[in-house]
């Protein structure tokens, strides 16, 4: 297996093993837009999939034409094959703009722009350019060169590539958006924006000198941050139909991977751990993870492949500092439950990323990690656009939400008092979990300076907790009614634990920091218990020692109350 070998031709030499998505090629040629953005999720084949463009396309001193001879390309007809090595190609890989200064990213992406202007030497070796582009040229190289000269750069090289060849040029820009991330997570988003709207709008923006471009990125970011008036530029996210089977494998693809690799008797399991995905809107196709494909075929076992790629800051700053509406929601996730109808909306703008739940889950979706489970388009009305059920996608991001919503939690009740705090809960010690609780969120607050209107984001982000740590052992339904501060929820004792206690929670938010309005709080929580008979579900199920609990809360006051009744 390919491992970690994203060069096409090495592959190739090598003799390793390679799933053919060449005709990925036909389809970018029969494609009447100038400029593509393809956006997926990291590791799912993409910069791969621009080498092999490369070898394709690019015209050089060495043929590639045996790299693809056996390839499903090659047998389109004359048409397709007299396009092989026929122009000049221009590459930028951006996948390593990741440092988290703008200087030291500019630094680095004009090194990145020197280099590929030097591997085309050829062009002013020669000495017939002329004095204004060999000065230009010259600081580039010697790394003199100011912003608009570096801006400039694609387009010069494609403009010379295009008088010597008599060509028009290929460009191929890989990770467009990796900058992009850093920028927002490291706050020098504005100059980072600046720049690539230099640089790509000079490259595809009415370049007489361009045949094809092609940029990928696993986002479509919006095109008044970057791709302003960029009316050439054709852009396919994993809702659109376009190219969805070249990135990530078709479910026929693995099994002949499983197949080749003697695996065929464990279909079923890697189905459940590295499947879900659903590319398209029209006719969704199922796309399984490549990356964790092929390292499971590999190292066969089952375990996170894809998830460990990445530090995941964005995702896990979103989910773990959102509103708590968005954790509610995670919840319902990590119960294997679809949430939705949600907005769908392949554009991101990173500055807006956090500002609607919508946003958060777009995001999260054209990352990888969710997926659709049912899609539907309103045409008319208040509600136009597309909307979408989304749910986890398989086994190996469950494991991840599970994980860093647990690191969260557990990083929340500081002290290492997360098994202590939830053991006096399940042994029904009210006492105990009053006093540890009653801490827990004076420090957390105290800490996240987190003001009153926030509040209710702890009381969510706690029962998440409960989901994750108490999963095993536990069942934790978590009923929601109106208004954020407001849980029913139920821990119940799983098969084969029945000796175990249940429990209920009733969350009420208390009308004023006075201990009057706790207590107020607290009687309502517990008559609510009592009024609703939550514990008639737990009795059906055989469950015979109940705690009800009734927890009231205001800004960084809580205070539990319980009453424990036994059969």
């Amino acid at each position: 297996m390919p491992i970690g070998v994203d060069d096409f031709k090495a592959i190739h030499e090598r003799n390793l093993y390679y799933v053919d998505k060449s005709m990925m090629i036909k389809d970018i040629l029969d494609d009447g837009a100038e400029v593509n953005l393809i956006a997926r999720p990291r590791r799912f084949g993409k910069t791969l999939n621009l080498s092999m463009l490369r070898y394709f396309f690019e015209k050089s001193v060495e043929s590639h034409v045996t790299l693809f001879q056996d390839l499903k390309i090659w047998q389109q007809g004359e048409r397709y094959r007299r396009e092989q090595g026929k122009y000049p190609v221009i590459v930028l890989t951006m996948k390593s703009l990741k440092m988290n200064t703008w200087p030291n990213n500019y630094s680095r992406l004009c090194t990145l722009l020197a280099t590929e202007i030097e591997r085309h030497a050829y062009l002013y070796e020669k000495n017939n350019l002329s004095s204004n582009d060999k000065y230009v040229i010259s600081r580039i190289l010697d790394r003199t060169a100011d912003e608009s000269e570096y801006g400039g750069s694609l387009e010069l090289l494609s403009r010379l590539l295009h008088a010597y060849h008599g060509q028009k040029v290929i460009i191929l820009v890989d990770e467009y958006d990796t900058l992009l991330n850093e920028a927002y997570i490291h706050g020098f988003y504005d100059e980072a924006v600046n720049f690539l709207r230099l640089l790509l709008g000079e490259a595809f923006k009415n370049n007489i000198h361009l045949r094809k471009g092609v940029m990928t990125g696993i986002f479509r970011v919006a095109k008044e941050s970057i791709f302003s008036g960029l009316n050439n530029l054709k852009v396919s996210t994993i809702i659109q139909d376009d190219y969805r089977e070249y990135f990530g494998f078709t479910e026929f693809e693995v099994q002949e991977i499983l197949e080749d690799f003697g695996l065929t008797e464990q279909v079923a399991e890697v189905t459940k751990w590295y499947n879900g995905y659903r590319f398209g809107e029209e006719s969704p196709l199922t796309i399984y993870n490549p990356w964790s494909i092929i390292q499971y075929a590999d190292q066969r076992k089952l375990v996170s492949y894809w998830v460990n790629t990445s530090d995941n800051l964005i995702v896990r700053k979103l989910v773990t500092e959102s509103s708590g509406e968005i954790q509610l929601q995670v919840a319902d996730l990590l119960k294997r439950q679809a949430i939705g109808p949600i907005r769908i909306d392949d554009t991101i703008v990173y500055r807006e990323v956090d500002r609607s739940p919508d946003t958060i889950w777009s995001f999260l979706l054209m990352s990888g990690y969710l997926k659709t489970v049912e899609l539907e388009r309103h045409k008319e009305g208040m509600l136009r656009g597309l909307f979408g059920m989304l749910t986890i996608p398989n086994e190996e991001v469950y494991d991840f939400f599970a994980e860093m919503l647990s690191n969260w939690f557990s990083d929340t009740v500081k002290g290492g008092s997360t098994t202590k705090l939830l053991q006096a809960l399940t042994d029904g010690d009210i006492t105990t979990f009053n006093g540890m609780l009653r801490e827990t969120v004076l420090h957390v607050f105290s800490y996240h300076d987190v003001s009153d209107d926030r509040s209710e984001s702890f009381y969510h982000a706690f029962v998440l907790g409960l989901l994750v740590y108490l999963d095993k052992e536990y069942e934790v339904i978590s009923n929601r009614e109106s208004g954020y501060g407001r849980h029913d929820v139920m821990i119940v004792p799983r098969e084969g634990r029945k000796g175990r206690k249940g429990i209920i929670l009733e969350f009420k938010k208390a009308d004023t920091l006075q201990e009057e309005s706790l207590d107020e709080a607290l009687d309502a929580a517990l008559h609510q218990i009592e009024e609703k008979q939550y514990e008639a579900e737990l009795r059906a199920r055989g469950i015979q020692d109940i705690v009800k609990l009734g927890v009231a809360f205001k800004g960084k006051q809580v205070k539990v109350r319980g009453r424990r009744q036994e059969l």
